[in-house]
């Protein structure tokens, strides 16, 4: 399927949806790729703007919170309304704003929206066949749905820290914010099977994510090891979590001249790796392979030392085993295989005009996935607010005045 094949006149999928976006950090994720699909997508932020504006990367690492790497990623393709939800009036604008929305997606904690007049209860009491989709560490309910959370605390109670790092070292935090992105996506799916409950019974519906409950339901097996067999998964570095003496190896990220290689047996034909590797010692290691990791790696490292990384995977790929470059950033922005998906995208945002950044999350073969850039702070309040609301120009600045916009 090739990038032309995308050209097409067919409506994306979620156009004439409309989206309100309360969330915060890396729980944007979800409008994200609402977003991508079509809907309209209204992001409510402080006047001062999301805190994820205040997240780098920045170019050169001169703070801009209108450039900030994720939030052009993240709230890319949204449109930036400021409102100052502990107000009054703020709150009043904010749910008439949802009286003209199909979905809101919201990421406080829970409680917070009852407090503000916001709640699912008090929207639908109007707005009968409205969608909320919560998103919180431990969710609505439960004894520790009050806490605070953060990723790390997300990875620890949802039993992925335990996983990951070397096996006789404390765990090691996995980078950045993989569940609660993970949690955003399951958000974006709620959202997306909403829509479609509402349409085919004329019912809203309010879904409760936790970020706790993701990463459970992102590992599931190891959890499933302790239920069935009572077997507790150990750490294993950067190899597979199977530790009996028998099992394929290697499966593990090694060094060599210029960077890592992921190098990976042929689990049919395990001697594939003498061949690759010959004159070595590695065969007499093969009855045991997991048993033999430490001896392998040694032998494959002084192996691996005077070879770059890309004639490593070609001369394996050649033999039918797995073996995989690790790329950097300058590597995959020049990646041939990214740039004849169109992955990487220039979306022309007026204070980073040359900035390549992830383009589609899917590539469909009859609707587009859409790209647009990232709203400045308040950008589109005086549309929001004239066009959905009525709120004339005078009553605008009087309320800017007052601080309830920006």
């Amino acid at each position: 399927m090739t990038e032309q094949a995308h050209e097409t006149k067919s409506p994306a999928i979620l156009e004439g949806i409309r989206v309100v976006d309360l969330t915060t950090g890396s729980f944007n994720y979800a409008g994200r790729l609402l977003a991508g699909l079509g809907a309209e997508v209204i992001k409510i932020e402080s006047t001062e703007g999301d805190p994820l504006r205040h997240w780098g990367p920045f170019r050169d690492d001169k703070k801009d919170i209108e450039t900030g790497g994720r939030h052009l990623h993240l709230d890319a393709g949204k449109r930036s309304i400021g409102i100052d939800l502990d107000s009054l009036e703020g709150q009043t604008l904010a749910k008439n704003i949802i009286g003209n929305c199909d979905v809101v997606l919201e990421s406080f904690e829970p409680g917070y929206l009852e407090t503000a007049g916001l709640s699912f209860e008090s929207l639908t009491s109007s707005h009968t066949d409205l969608i909320m989709v919560s998103m919180s560490h431990f969710g609505q309910s439960g004894p520790y749905k009050d806490y605070h959370g953060s990723e790390i605390v997300d990875v620890a109670i949802g039993g992925y820290l335990r996983l990951t790092g070397e096996p006789d070292r404390e765990p090691v935090k996995p980078y950045d914010d993989l569940v609660i992105q993970h949690t955003a996506l399951h958000a974006a799916t709620a959202a997306v099977v909403g829509i479609m409950h509402r349409d085919n019974t004329g019912e809203g519906d309010w879904f409760d994510v936790a970020a706790i409950d993701a990463a459970l339901f992102l590992i599931g097996g190891p959890t499933q090891s302790y239920f069935f067999n009572g077997k507790v998964a150990q750490r294993n570095g950067n190899r597979l979590l199977f530790t009996e003496p028998q099992y394929l190896y290697p499966s593990t990220i090694r060094p060599c001249l210029d960077g890592y290689v992921h190098a990976h047996g042929n689990n049919r034909n395990q001697d594939l790796l003498a061949v690759l590797m010959p004159d070595i010692g590695l065969e007499p290691l093969f009855d045991t392979p997991m048993g033999n990791a430490d001896k392998i790696d040694e032998l494959m490292d002084l192996w691996l030392s005077t070879r770059d990384k890309f004639e490593v995977v070609r001369l394996a790929q050649e033999l039918r085993l797995p073996f995989t470059e690790v790329l950097t950033p300058e590597e995959i922005l020049r990646d041939p295989h990214l740039e004849e998906r169109g992955f990487l995208v220039n979306l022309e945002h007026p204070l980073e005009p040359n900035l390549l950044q992830p383009g589609h999350a899917a590539l469909m073969s009859e609707t587009p996935w859409i790209n647009r850039r990232a709203p400045l702070i308040g950008e589109h309040t005086d549309e929001i607010l004239q066009t959905l609301l009525g709120i004339d120009e005078e009553e605008r600045a009087e309320l800017r005045d007052k601080g309830v916009i920006e």
